[in-house]
């Protein structure tokens, strides 16, 4: 073997290295970041606050659903997200932009579909070629006299 094809093979290995290094690393960080954003253990005092407060009797005028009030559960505080927040979470993910795509590509090359979209092709390309030769013709209509008394005149 070459010297530039080991060289080629070394490069490769390093950047294949570099890229499982990479994802490692993020999913660490993603790993770090959950951590710190998990609620501590909630005071007991405020932890009894909360249950006062979330179970007050609440205005007639007033209805809110049970699902989406905040509430203390094994005493940390729940709060449900919106479903916005639902939503982009679902959405957000890798997995799920993929399989999207690639349903958009699969239902875009399924014969059906082809067919559609050479019809809809063919249709376009046909008013198109059909509006160019009426204007033609028009031009031409235009350009010629009308009569043999205006080519005399020269007009």
């Amino acid at each position: 073997m070459s010297t530039e094809v080991v060289i080629l093979v070394a490069t490769a290995v390093l950047a294949a290295v570099a890229i499982c290094a990479a994802l490692i690393a993020v999913r660490a960080v993603r790993r770090i970041t959950r951590a710190e954003t998990a609620l501590p253990a909630p005071d007991p005092a405020v932890t009894r606050a909360a249950e006062i407060v979330l179970h007050e009797p609440e205005a007639p005028a007033a209805v809110v659903s049970d699902e989406l009030v905040p509430r203390v559960v094994e005493g940390r505080l729940v709060v449900p997200p919106s479903e916005q927040q639902v939503v982009q979470a679902a959405l957000g993910r890798p997995g799920v932009r993929l399989s999207v795509y690639a349903h958009g590509f699969a239902h875009a090359l399924r014969a059906e579909s082809r067919d559609r979209i050479a019809a809809m092709m063919r249709r376009e390309f046909r008013r198109r070629r059909r509006e160019r030769l009426q204007a033609g013709r028009r031009a031409v209509r235009s350009a010629r006299p009308s009569s043999p008394s205006d080519e005399w005149l020269g007009s």
